[in-house]
This record gives C-alpha cells, sequence and structure tokens, in this order.
C-alpha cells in the first residue's frame, strides 16, 4: 500500500515554489506558528466583537438617560423634581451625569437649599473641564453666598476673575460683587460694581445706585 503524504508540506512546497527565495522564511514561520496565528486573530476578533456590542450598549444606556432626564424636566418641578434627578444621578451613564447634575443644582438653587445646591455644584466642578467647570464653579460660589459662606464664596470669584474670557465679564462681576457683599468687603464689591457701570448692562440705574449706596456708607 503506497504511503500517503501529509498534505500540509506538499501545499507549502507548492507555494513555496512560486514564491520568491527571500519570503520562503517568512512562509515557513506562518505555516509553522499557524495555531498561535489562528488564536490571535480569533482573540483580536472576540475583543472587536464585544468592544462593538459594548458601544451599542453605551449608545442605548446614554439614548435611554438622556430620555429620561427630558422626562423628568417636562412632567415634574420643584422638590418632587429634585428627588427624581437626584435617583437619577444613581443609575446613569457617565456622558449624561454632567447634565443631570446641572439640572438637580439647578433646582436645588431654585428651591433655597443652597448647602444641597453646593454639593450639586461641587460634583459638576469635579466631572468637568474648560468652560462647563467655569460655570459649575461661579454656581458654586453663588451658592456659598447664598448660604451665608460669603467669605468662601468671594475666594473663588476672585480667582474666577483672573480667568473668565470677555464673554463672562458682566456675569463674573456681578457674582463678584453678590459675593463680596456677602462677605462684607464693601470695597472689592464697589470695584466689581464700578467694573459693571462701564459695561453695556440693561440694568445701570441698579448698578449705579448700588456704587452710590456703597460710597455713602
Amino acid at each position: 500500500m503506497a504511503a500517503t503524504n501529509p498534505v500540509q508540506p506538499d501545499v507549502l512546497a507548492d507555494i513555496e515554489s512560486h514564491t520568491p527565495e527571500s519570503l520562503h522564511p517568512i512562509l515557513e514561520a506562518a505555516f509553522t506558528y499557524r495555531k498561535q496565528l489562528i488564536t490571535a486573530v480569533c482573540i483580536i476578533l472576540a475583543v472587536t466583537v464585544a468592544y462593538a456590542g459594548y458601544k451599542a450598549y453605551s449608545a442605548k444606556a446614554e439614548a435611554s438617560a438622556q430620555a429620561r432626564l427630558g422626562e423628568i424636566m417636562v412632567t415634574s418641578t420643584g422638590a418632587d423634581r429634585l428627588a427624581k434627578l437626584d435617583a437619577l444621578l444613581g443609575d446613569v451613564t457617565d456622558s449624561v451625569r454632567p447634565a443631570v447634575t446641572l439640572e438637580a443644582a439647578q433646582t436645588a438653587m431654585s428651591l433655597g437649599d443652597y448647602a444641597k445646591a453646593g454639593g450639586y455644584w461641587e460634583s459638576l466642578v469635579g466631572m468637568t473641564q474648560g468652560e462647563m467647570q467655569f460655570v459649575a464653579r461661579m454656581g458654586r460660589a453663588k451658592a456659598m453666598a447664598l448660604a451665608g459662606k460669603g467669605a468662601e464664596a468671594l475666594k473663588e470669584m476672585k480667582e474666577l476673575v483672573g480667568t473668565a474670557s470677555a464673554a463672562y465679564t458682566v456675569p463674573v462681576y456681578r457674582q463678584l460683587a453678590l459675593a463680596a457683599e456677602a462677605a462684607g468687603d464693601k470695597a472689592e464689591a464697589l470695584a466689581a460694581y464700578k467694573k459693571l457701570d462701564g459695561e453695556d448692562i440693561g440694568d445701570k440705574p441698579y448698578v449705579e445706585y448700588k456704587i452710590s449706596q456703597l460710597e455713602s456708607n
């Protein structure tokens, strides 16, 4: 009975006969380590599929969280809204968390719960950067001022004044004036109102009144 040669060497020999001599070592390595290569490819495919699945799940979770946030904003107000937003924060994707936290902070401010609002603003500062972080720090300062922590609010606003863009000149100096008055720093408040008086604002009579009041005391 004639001996049967394994298929693999014949295949390799046939490929090698049609391949430049310089590539033979590469082909031999490919056949030698074919199991490892196949395993590696399978792992890559598995990771790719898993990542695609994760991305699809994340997109679905984000869309769901956004829909829930929208529903809360449309169907609830006041303390009920805050309670629902607070519950949503415990079950929301990281991409939507800043938006939920911002709404919670603003709702708490409207309810006069400045201590709780300050906590939300603090969280928002930690999860954002750039312009959004700047806004969160202003919110935190306002909450502190209204909660009777004028000195802390003034310290925060002094730092923000030095980094504010031209677009934020008016709101920053308004907030600085509020913080300075809360801290009892009349000189700082007066300087802030004078800065506002030089801007194009709609309530200039009020600002002029504040300047007159502070200068007379």
